[in-house]
């Protein structure tokens, strides 16, 4: 049986993501090339960051499960002010993820040893917010094709922050 949210429930759940994604961004400006070695013993501002993207790809996976099969929202207003939570959210993440791609070179020959865990979490986190994205789609038939731009917005800077800090694509330009 579907379940029913209301349009304040999933602007409440795509707003708590955004916090959390927001309050990501400190640590990633803090990432400078004296304290990116530190991540190699897992100090510095890199496994915050990683313990940060942990958090939100948890909190991602609830909000899926609670809004999966969920009714379509009947209202326009209702479905334009989850467009607007979406819009919101993706605005900040890709702030998030254009600092991660500023600071992926700081250091190259340590990249090796701190990029793949940073590019793993984001290749998970890539893989809900674009079920997440899938979910709200189904939830706001008005509003699917401005949903479905913004996260294929976002997954091109997704695509190259992993791309900044996977050593493997590193080593082969």
């Amino acid at each position: 049986m579907p379940t029913e949210l209301s349009a304040q429930d999933v602007c409440d759940a795509l707003s708590v993501l955004t916090s959390k994604g927001q309050s990501t961004q400190g640590p990633a400006n803090q990432i400078n090339i004296v304290n990116i070695a530190l991540a190699v013993s897992g100090l510095g501002p890199i496994p915050v960051i990683i313990a940060r993207l942990t958090d939100i790809i948890s909190t991602t996976g609830t909000i899926i499960n609670q809004a999966a099969g969920a009714q379509p929202l009947s209202s326009k207003s209702d479905q334009d002010s989850v467009v607007k939570s979406f819009t919101t959210l993706v605005q900040v993440y890709q702030a998030l993820l254009k600092i991660l791609i500023g600071k992926a070179g700081l250091v190259p020959n340590l990249l090796p040893f701190v990029g793949p865990p940073v590019a793993s979490i984001l290749r998970q986190l890539e893989s809900l917010l674009d079920t997440l994205a899938y979910e709200l789609i189904d939830m706001v038939p008005d509003g699917k094709t401005d949903v479905q731009n913004q996260m294929d917005s976002l997954d091109q800077t997704l695509s190259n922050a992993i791309s900044a800090w996977d050593a493997n694509v590193q080593a082969k330009l």
